[in-house]
Order: structure tokens, then sequence, then C-alpha cells
């Protein structure tokens, strides 16, 4: 746990050590002595900073650096709070604007006489947290905390026990779920192969989350098909592999099936232990099994010493991250399998077995908890064994069970059975790098089964200033990163948050959940108000982060405790019915306020908002506000605003005031002429095209940094809408050469003239285009070209559309999602030619009167299509109902929509089509899921 501590903190440290930088560059130049006060401080905290990081490289430091890290950690904050009161103060010290004369005169004087006022008590602040520093520095000396690797290691391997032990030796009937997913790998080792391929080495990578299964079924199969090999040897690798000992362990297994004992491998060389293993199996048909690689680097070595013979050899490998499995995997050679959660069926067979053995019935008055508890655990096999191992010697009282769920739920502490899923999880927490631990942990700010929105998550981790700048990248991108980093390593599940991927998510499992909420609450990381946490901490602990969610009587502990919150930096207010705003609110260092749902708010409450000078990000999503205060240009610092699915529609004329304004989005909104003085924004929308300006397109051209543009017309009856399309236009082939990635345009009028050559020179940084409209496209838009190397998402409707616009789409490099309406394909139909489509994973074609498409040829990553088309035409044209689908290798999932126009001829009824495209789905090798509609 301390090593935890310690991690976390290291993410703390980066932003104060950046703002004392910049203190001592701008404001300390005039102040004698105080530069250089700050300047010490700043290397204390880099040598703090320093120290901080060996102890998160140890595996298992000293219990008490967690108690030494703790106390830094507040100090770090406090620091940071400090220098935020201060440019508060300072900046808001500004002469009266309208004063004129000797009264300007006076009036900046006293402002002077204020800053260096303001200037010494923030140095005597930093004096004070520096002797406090100094005096935990000392303690830390005094009771000798310092521990060097070997001291680590050694106590580490004396004392630690590896939680992926009992994962190799479950006895086979205690297994549920199991036999699919070791059929279907068995399967890509040792099943039937294309001919020339049989004898070529296999690669399978399982991937999952930390308790996901993945070991034991690694072990399954090993033990079924071992025996089909002369060779076969199971070794597990560390988060921190010395691979040395793997290639050593390795070795020692293979050699011993021939040679008996391994002799002196003990001072063996990697290299002489490759030529060793190499030389072994050179002739040999061998099966290994590389279980939980953490590192691409770690597999790069080991591999080196598999040869790839003509004897058929196989290897599996076992990781919690996509990335480093696909790596394990080459193209030709590699399969990726993706663990699954267990179903509801076997879920409560194994929780069941492991409760109360075999041949036992479950008690009838204990069903409705375990169904909760079942919940919890979401297919995660290692939360089922956990908690079925903790409840086993529990006595069968219905509220003995009640109170163990409540328990998990809280986890106000570790329990035994409970540490074994908590060291699984520590695993791949400790891997993260430090600049991610916060992110990860800000998690836990979101409800259970909450979808969390990528870029309510990205802007939340900006504001807090959680995200590293990064030569030549955005600040989103960098963090976009990091969320696809926690993907990449199972620690949170993607969710597509609406149709296709338009908007994107992730959802945390409730087991991970809980483990975020316990290092949360040690970390001081977050205060959670749920229902299960009902009371707000003692005033001696510094609330830093606040999340309330859903519970109405929360809402009476938030009001009391509003007003004791100066140090809190987020507040988070999930659907809290009964609260509003406080009339004085004290919050001097609040970056986030999200108020989603809160349903009792009212535009008046919103007033005392326009105080809090640091705020960073406000969200009033699903709120009754239709109006902001009109001093919201007071918040120079706000970076996202967030509207969305309120009732606000025209915002403030001193908006334009914000020229830090990232990111503003909402429904309709309507902008007062200058909003193009708001230089930073990077996503804005979506803007009513209808009633903004008659010349807003000469505001959007002066935001070179948009990204995102959201733009709508619903104008019911105006003789203008044509010159306000073209202004929009306009603006377009100016943002178009700047930095524009996405463009979503909505018209419930006529279709928006993006479809001729009107949109010069490309947008050749486009990555997402939607239209949405009553019309379509006239004809395909020429200016999406091949040369267009970044456009990944396609949505639009078209008039007419013949082969050639088909070639164009085809040839689109990056293009992953494409959704066309169309009214009417010309010639022969539209064929999908050999080569086409090389990143396309998501398909949706729509032509309702016709035949849709033709697959000539495999579409090799496409796993999701939805074809809407006649089944006459589709018949008369391509001589079959979906032509050509048995070509796609990769499909996972098909949505089709048939229009029927005889119901007399033959094979015409929904029977006889269900039938034939059954009869072709059958032979894909995924055996894909089939939705069928009828019209």
């Amino acid at each position: 746990m301390g090593r935890d501590a310690v991690s976390a903190l290291a993410g703390v440290m980066s932003p104060l050590l950046g703002k004392l930088g910049s203190l001592i560059e701008k404001e300390y130049a005039e102040l004698r002595g105080a530069r250089k006060k700050l300047e010490q401080l700043r290397k204390e905290l880099m040598a703090i900073n320093l120290a901080l990081e060996k102890y998160s490289a140890m595996e298992n430091p000293d219990v008490q650096a967690k108690a030494w890290a703790s106390e830094i950690r507040e100090l770090a904050y406090d620091m940071e709070d400090a220098i935020d009161l201060f440019t508060c103060r300072a900046e808001h010290d500004q002469p009266a604007a309208a004063a004129m004369g000797a009264k300007r005169i006076v009036l900046k004087i006293l402002r002077k006489a204020r800053r260096i006022h303001h200037r010494h008590r923030l140095a005597k602040q930093m004096d004070h947290l520096q002797v406090l520093a100094n005096e935990a520095y000392m303690r830390h000396k005094r009771y000798k905390l310092e521990q060097d690797d070997d001291t680590a290691s050694s106590s580490s391997s004396s004392m630690v026990i590896d939680p992926r032990l009992p994962a190799l030796y479950v006895e086979a009937e205690k297994l549920m779920g199991i036999e699919g997913p070791s059929n279907e790998i068995i399967e890509q080792l040792v099943g039937g192969e294309p001919a020339g391929t049989k004898q070529q080495r296999r690669v399978v990578a399982v991937v999952g989350s930390g308790g996901s299964g993945k070991t034991t079924l690694a072990r399954q199969v090993f033990e079924r098909i071992s025996s089909q090999f002369s060779c076969a040897a199971f070794v597990s690798v560390s988060r921190k592999p010395n691979v040395s000992n793997i290639l050593r362990e390795l070795l020692s297994r293979i050699w011993s099936n021939h040679h008996g004992s391994s002799g002196a491998i003990d001072l063996y060389s990697d290299e002489q232990l490759i030529d060793r293993l190499r030389a072994c199996l050179e002739n040999e048909r061998y099966l290994v099994v590389i279980d939980d690689i953490w590192q691409k680097s770690a597999w790069e070595i080991i591999q080196c010493a598999l040869p790839k013979n003509s004897h058929a050899n196989r290897i599996i490998t076992t990781t919690r991250i996509r990335s480093v499995a696909e790596f394990c995997c080459t193209s030709c050679e590699g399969f990726v399998y993706q663990m699954k959660p267990l179903s509801k069926s076997d879920s409560e067979n194994l929780f069941l077995k492991r409760t109360f053995g075999a041949g036992e019935k479950c008690p009838s008055h204990l069903e409705g908890v375990i169904n909760k508890i079942l919940y919890k655990c979401d297919g995660l096999p290692l939360a089922i064994v956990t908690l079925a191992s903790l409840l086993a010697d529990k006595p069968r009282r219905e509220e003995e069970w009640e109170r163990v769920l409540n328990y998990i739920v809280s986890m106000p502490k570790k329990d035994n059975e409970l540490e074994v899923m908590d060291k699984i999880l520590s695993l791949s927490y400790n891997d993260l790098p430090h600049h991610m631990k916060n992110c990860f942990l800000y998690l836990g700010s979101f409800p259970e089964d909450h979808h969390i929105g990528k870029d309510i998550l990205v802007w939340k981790w900006i504001a807090e200033g959680f995200i590293v700048a990064k030569h030549g990248f955005t600040l989103e991108e960098v963090a976009e990163s990091y969320f696809y980093e926690l993907i990449n390593r199972s620690l949170v599940q993607p969710v597509n948050m609406v149709h296709g991927v338009s908007e994107q998510g992730c959802q945390v499992h409730d087991i991970v959940l809980n483990f975020i909420l316990s290092r949360s609450a040690e970390e001081n990381f977050l205060t959670i108000l749920d229902g299960h946490h009902e009371q707000l901490p003692s005033s001696r602990t510094k609330i830093r982060r606040l999340s309330v969610w859903n519970k109405q009587e929360c809402a009476t502990l938030m009001s009391q405790g509003s007003k004791k919150l100066p140090h809190v930096r987020a507040i988070s207010m999930f659907h809290v019915d009964g609260w509003t705003v406080p009339p004085v609110w004290d919050l001097p260092v609040l970056r986030v306020l999200d108020l989603e749902g809160c349903h009792a708010l009212r535009n008046d409450h919103l007033n005392c908002i326009v105080n809090l000078f640091h705020l960073r990000y406000l969200r009033l999503c699903k709120t009754s506000i239709d109006s902001l205060p009109v001093q919201i240009g007071k918040l120079e610092y706000l970076q996202t605003l967030d509207v969305s699915s309120s009732l606000v529609r025209r915002l403030p004329e001193s908006i334009i005031q914000i020229k830090r304004m990232t990111r503003l989005v909402g429904d309709e909104l309507v902008l007062s002429d200058g909003f193009g003085n708001m230089e930073s924004l990077q996503e804005l929308g979506v803007l009513d095209g209808c009633s903004c300006s008659l010349n807003f397109g000469k505001d959007l051209e002066l935001l070179t940094k948009l990204r995102v543009l959201r733009v709508m017309f619903r104008c019911e009856e105006t003789g203008d809408l044509d010159t306000r399309k073209k202004h929009l236009m306009s603006s377009l082939c100016k943002l178009g050469g700047n930095s524009l990635r996405s463009l979503y345009i909505q018209s419930s009028v006529t279709g928006v003239d993006c479809s001729a050559d009107s949109w010069c020179p490309p947008p050749i940084l486009l990555q997402k285009f939607e239209y949405r409209g009553v019309r379509y496209f006239s004809s395909f838009p020429r200016w999406i070209k091949p040369s267009l190397a970044h456009l990944a998402y396609m949505d639009f409707r078209i008039q007419q559309m013949e082969q050639g616009d088909l070639r164009v789409l085809q040839s689109l490099p990056a293009l992953r999602v494409l959704c066309l309406s169309v009214k009417q394909v010309l010639g022969d139909g539209l064929i999908v030619s050999h080569g086409a489509f090389h990143s396309l994973t998501r398909l949706g074609f729509c032509n309702i009167d016709g035949p849709a498409l033709m697959f000539g040829a495999d579409v090799p990553r496409l796993e999701w299509l939805k074809l809407e088309f006649n089944a006459s035409r589709a018949q008369s044209t391509y001589g079959s109902l979906v032509a050509g689908v048995q070509h796609l290798s990769s499909l996972k999932c098909i949505d089709l929509t048939v229009g029927m126009i005889s119901e007399t001829e033959d094979e015409s009824d929904p029977t006889g089509v269900k039938s034939i495209i059954s009869r072709q789905v059958k032979m894909l090798p995924n055996n894909p899921k089939v939705n069928i509609t009828f019209l």
C-alpha cells in the first residue's frame, strides 16, 4: 500500500512544480529575497519528487512510506492552493476602468501596494510549508525509511505470494464457462487449417482484465493438448520480468523433458540461454505458454528463443494489454482472443459450487442477495470466486449476507479473501505510468454502471491539471491517448454512447470501481457521498474532490458542508434531487463543477458561480437552467462550458470575453457578434445557424484553432437561408485549411451545399464528417478524395450513387466507419472490389428501394454490417440476397432490414428469406450474430 500511495503522489507534484516555475518567472522578479526562497523551495520539491519516483519503483517498500507520502501529498496540495489564491487576489486587484485623473493614480498606487502585500503573504506561507516539508523529511530520515532496491527485492520475495498462482492449479470440476473458450482456442491451435499453413508456427494471444480467467483458460488448453507435442512448457512472467530467469526456467522445463537434470544453466548468459533453447527446439514440435506478459520488450527477447520451423509449433500468450497481445501475433500467424465475462448461468453455477459445494442446493431465502452479488461481479471469475470464498464460512442468514454485500460496496478495509482480488488489480494499477494514476483514480467520481463520455472525462482531466504537455500535441490529444491506454490495459471497458462510434466512452466494472474508491479514500484523492458513505469527513480532513451520487439524503449533507470546502478542487453532482447552490459559496480553488441532472437548480442559483475565479470546467447537463449569469465573462480561466441537454440557447454577450474558452457545447446555441474573439476555441456546437447573426461565418473564420464544429439549420420560414449557408461554406473553406477535424451539419429544410466543389481547398486534416437532413445530396461530394488521409468516419445521404463514387470511398486509407443512405443505385449495382476499405470496421448502407451492395472480395477488418435493401431488386441485380457476404471473414454482427414487394413469388416470404440468408452466413468463420427485420 505504501507503494501505491507514493506512485499516485508522483502525479500530484508535477503541476505544483510547473506553477512554481511560472510564479518565479512572472511575479517575483521585483520582490527582493522571495525569488531566491522560491527557487530553493522548488529544488527541495524536485528532490522529494525524485525520492517518490525511487519508492514507486519498489515492489514492497517500508510501510511507513505511506504515512510520509500522505504528509507530502497534503503539503503539495496546500502549496498549489496558496499559489492559486495568490493568483486570484493579484489578478482581481485591477484599477477601476472608469476612474480618471488623480483617482486613477491613487488606485494604481493602492493596487501596487496590495500586490506587494499579497506577495509577502505568499512568501510567508511558502516559508511555513517549507518548514513542514523539512520536518517531514527529517522524520523520514530519523525512522530510516530509506530502502535500497536489493532490500526491497528480498523483502518482496520472502513475504509476497504471487496472487496468480492459484489459477494454475484449479481442479477441472470447479471450472465454469471455460469449455467454449477452450474449444475456440484449441480450434485455432490444432483445428483444421488452409492447405499449406498447417505446419507453420501459430500464436494465440489471450487478452483480458485482471481476474478475467486468462491464466486458468491458458492452463486448461495447455493440459488438454500438450500430449500432442514432443515438447511443452508453461512459464509465467511478472510485471517487471527478469528475462534471464524466464529463459532459464523455460530451458529447465524443456531440457528436463529429454535430458533430466538441467546442469549448470544458472551460469549461462542470456545469449547462451537463447542459443541452447533454439538448439533444443529446432527439430521439435513444441507447445509453449508464456503467461501474463506486460511489455513488448519482454516478448521480443523471449520469442528469439522460440524458432520457426515446419513442425506446427504452437504458442499461447496471455496479457492484460491489448497492444501487447497484438504485438505477439503477426498478421500471418497470430490470433487475438478477447476474454468474455461469464454468462449469468455460468456465474451462478460457479458461485454456488464454490459457496455450498457440489450437490448442495442454494437456500431459497438467499436467492435474492445472491442475485445482487452476482450483479456486482458482472461475470468476472475472480470476483465470483473471491466473494464465494468469503461467504462460504458465513452463517447462512440473509441479514448476514446482506451485511457482507454492503461491506463489499463500501469496502472500508481489506479482508483476507478480498485481499487476493485487491492484489490482482494492484498489479495493473502499479504498472500505470505516474502521470496516468490520478487519471485512473478520477474514474471513481462517476457512479457505478455509469457510461462515461470520453470528452467529459478528457476535459475534466485537463481542467484538473493531470495532463502533461507533450511537444507537437494538444492537451486534448495527450488526454485522449491516456483514455485509450486505459482501455488498452483492460482497466476500463469501451462503450459507444450512441449509434456507431460517433461518441465514445467507457464503463468501469463494479469490482474495479470499488478498488478505485478504496485507493481514493486512502489517498484522500476523492470523497464520495452515495448513501453508503453518509457523512462528510472530519474537519481535520481537507476535502480535495467531492462526488455526490443520486441519493436525495445527500443533498442535506452537501448543503451543510458546502460552506466548509475551502480546499475542494472538484465537485460532481449526479442527479441529486432537492439540492441547490447555496447563496454564498466560498470555493476559492474550485476548478471543476459538474451539476448533471440537478433539476432543482434555477437561473438565480448560478449567480454565485461568477466568483469562482479558478473555475475551468462547468457542466449543467440535464438541468432546468435556461439562461446563464450575465457576468459569466468574469470566469476568465473557464475552458469548458457544457449546457447540452439543458434549456440554455442564447448565451450572454459577456461570454465572448473568455479568451481561454476551449470547448463550448450545447443545443441550438445562439452567440452574439464577436464570438470570433474566443480565439482558443477548439470545439463549438451545436450552433444555431438560423438564429445567430447573418454574418456568423465571419466569426467562424477567426477561430483558427477550431477542431470540432457542429451546426444546425432549423429555419421554418426565412428568406436568408441560402445566404447563411453560403457564409458557412465560406468559413469552412478557411477552417478546413487550419485545424478542423470534425464537422457535423444538421438541416431540417434543405441539404447544405457541401456536395459540389464548393469546399475548396479540401479539408486535409478532416477525420469525421456527418450530415443529417431531410433531403439528400444531389450528387457525390467532389471534395471527398483519396488524398484525405485522416478521414475515418463518414455519415451522409446521397440521391444517386454509381461505381465510380464507391471507388473513391474504397480508396480512403483511414476510413473505419461508413454510414450511407442512397436513394438510387445506378448501373449494374455497386460492387466492393478486392483490396478495398483497408481500415473499415463498421459499414451501414441503406438503399431500401434498391439492391444495396455486392461484396466481390473480403473486407479484412469489417466486424459490423448493416444493410437495408429490397429483396427482389437484390436478387435480380446480383443473383443473391446478401451477395458476397460469405467473403467477410472478420464479420461478427449483421443487421439486415429487408423490403418485400411480392408475396406470391417463390421464397419471397420472410421464412424463405431467413433460410437463404442463414445458409450464406453459416459459411462465415466467426459465426456472427444476425438480426433481420422485414418491411
